[in-house]
């Protein structure tokens, strides 16, 4: 049987051979089907149990093809060989395609029946059911019949939906907390047992919120003093510790993630906000330095050492992990931190020198659109960025590529672009830094098993991210030139609605069949615009509860916020290291308490730092 089994795959090889051949496709190694494992598999986490039974095992040898639908435009691929029953993992993170034939003696495939046909068998198999197909034989027609069948499972985001309330709860708590605080019920409490003697000495509890009457005791009133904005750190904080939780694994949900090519989940938002956030404070940072007449000169040493240092300290993270050493041969040059220093260089630089002096005359009847027009340089050289951006894109030629190729390569469209992953931008990366000092494991890798190395943060991309910091520079200028809370809020979300609807425009509401689909990778376009139009309705969101109302304080993440690259460096650390990195069994749960675990660690440190008068910037 084995002998025959051998004959069968060697066949079966030579046939997909021949057919890579004959269609020129790119792929350097014929993808075959391995013999069936013996036994059932060990259960593993985002994957599922599927059993081919075959009935008629002496006559018929199966041929399982199997491909994810997150594989956009790809083939099939030949996954197993069956003669009898055979049990596999299969992928439950997204629907998985699924057909079977028959591979008869001769090497010929026989073409699967309608109801064992990929549009028959392609579902999202759960996370840790069974599921099982059986298989018979028609000798009349020569074809093969499937009945599929599954067994009821768990849903595998339970650990989210008690992680999720256990949160709620302790926000509860702290909440009903304060509330007990200003009202002095917590000072009653401790002092229950207290004296009268001491009760005297300690006075009457007061609310911490009530203002003194200055008639009353004949000081004079208090002058308001301009608060920092904490909606600013808040939002900062929300990204770091939503950046650390998804970098240290998400509990290995794939919506926590990096989206495998195009598309958007949780793991995406993080860095785009933090560019946003990065421009919008530098609008606060400027103004203030110029309004005390500081040279501008000086102000752009500034920036050139704070770029040196980031890039400098991205260069050092790259470093970490080596157990034996830097090979300056094979050493990553680009990376999260370089990036936020190019684009802090670039965006920094011309707000710095073409930003007009403060005015209050000027553009009077334009008033309302102040924020706009007083900036016009920066607005268009930013639009010269997206049509250099756009151009380079869609027009350069790469070698072996289609001119405006922006997919992930290795097997998308069948594999006829293999080697073309990023297009232009993977291209420019390649010739520019080498194909050793850029990202070896992209994302697109698992899914469309993509062998050339890509560099998400590359330098095509960082003309976008530039546009992208520009935008929350914008929110700065809002926030620095209206004063009114309401016309503040009115600009955020008219830009939000604004940027989210063109980005949605651009990607045509799509994953894949957009003009330019939302893709981290690539940074493209459509990322930008809904990024910084989510992040416009996000800061808002904070603006409005915490500086506005003041319902929120901002808490915990506004400790983060203030302390947010000592807390990026720290994670990169001692990522995979104690006290934030344990074995601990193969579970969503598991992992999810871990990572949790991971970030509030560095929450409890940013609160530490706060309350010592701790805050680390460069």
């Amino acid at each position: 049987m084995m002998l025959r089994l051998d004959l069968l795959q060697l066949s079966f090889g030579l046939i997909i051979f021949a057919t890579g051949i004959s269609s020129v496709r790119q792929v350097p190694v014929p993808i075959l089907p391995r013999l069936c494992p013996q036994g059932i598999p060990d259960r593993k986490i985002n994957t599922a149990h599927l059993t081919i039974v075959n009935d008629d095992a002496q006559s018929s040898t199966l041929v399982v093809y199997l491909q994810s639908e997150q594989c956009y435009k790809c083939d099939l691929i030949p996954t197993v060989l069956v003669t009898s029953n055979c049990t596999l993992n299969v992928d439950s993170r997204w629907p998985m395609r699924v057909e079977i034939r028959v591979l008869n003696e001769s090497g010929t495939v026989i073409t699967a029946s309608p109801n064992c046909s990929e549009k028959a068998l392609t579902m999202l198999y759960v996370e840790g059911g069974k599921y099982n197909i059986y298989i018979s034989m028609d000798l009349v027609d020569n074809t093969i019949n499937c009945v599929p069948t599954m067994s009821e499972t768990g849903d595998p985001h339970i650990p989210i939906y008690i992680a999720l309330g256990a949160c709620l709860f302790l926000i509860i708590l702290w909440n009903l907390g304060q509330y007990m605080y200003s009202k002095g019920y917590i000072h009653r409490i401790l002092c229950f047992w207290s004296t009268e003697s001491m009760m005297s000495d300690l006075g009457t509890p007061t609310n911490i919120n009530q203002i003194d009457d200055a008639s009353a005791t004949g000081q004079q009133p208090r002058v308001a003093v301009k608060e920092r904005l904490k909606s600013l750190d808040t939002f900062r904080g929300i990204s770091i510790l939503l950046m650390i939780f998804v970098n240290y694994g998400g509990g290995k949900y794939w919506f926590f993630k990096h989206s495998k090519w195009n598309g958007l989940t949780v793991a995406d938002l993080v860095f785009p906000w933090f560019v946003f956030i990065m421009g919008t404070a530098i609008a606060f940072s400027f103004q203030g330095q110029l309004r005390r007449n500081i040279p501008r000169w000086k102000i752009f040493l500034r920036i050139l050492k704070r770029t040196a240092t980031l890039f400098l300290l991205g260069l050092l993270i790259n470093s970490f992990g080596v157990g034996s050493g830097v090979n300056f041969d094979t050493f990553r040059i680009p990376g999260v931190l370089q990036r936020f220093a190019g684009t802090y260089l670039i965006t920094a630089t011309l707000f710095l020198y073409l930003a007009p002096a403060n005015n209050p005359s000027q553009y009077i009847r334009l008033a309302p659109f102040r924020d706009i027009i007083m900036y016009w340089p920066e607005w268009f050289v930013n639009l010269a960025f997206i049509a250099l951006h756009t151009a380079i894109t869609f027009a350069m030629p790469v070698p072996g590529c289609p001119r405006g190729y922006i997919g992930p390569g290795g097997l998308e469209q069948g594999g006829k672009y293999f080697n073309c992953t990023g297009g232009a931008a993977g291209y420019i990366d390649r010739k520019f830094f080498g194909d050793s000092h850029i990202y070896q494991s992209p994302t697109s890798q698992e899914i469309y098993q993509s062998q050339v190395p890509y560099d998400p943060e590359g330098l095509l991309g960082t003309v976008n991210s530039c546009v992208l910091c520009f935008l929350g520079l914008q929110a700065g200028k809002i926030l620095f030139i209206h004063t009114d809370w309401v016309k503040r809020c009115h600009r955020f979300l008219i830009w939000s609605i604004f940027l989210i609807g063109l980005g949605t425009l651009l990607c045509k509401a799509s994953l894949n069949e957009g003009w330019i689909p939302i893709n981290k990778n690539l940074w493209s376009l459509s990322f930008v615009f809904i990024l910084s139009g989510m992040a416009f309705f996000l800061l808002m969101v904070c603006y409005i509860l915490i500086d506005v109302y003041k319902i929120w304080g901002g808490e915990p993440f506004y400790f983060a916020g203030m302390n947010s690259i000592a807390l990026y460096c720290g994670h990169e650390f001692f990522s995979g290291r104690a006290p934030v990195s344990f074995v601990v069994p193969d579970t969503h749960a598991s992992y999810l308490t871990l990572n949790i675990w991971g970030t509030t660690f560095w929450l409890l440190v940013s609160v530490y730092f706060y309350f010592k008068n701790i805050f680390i910037s460069v």
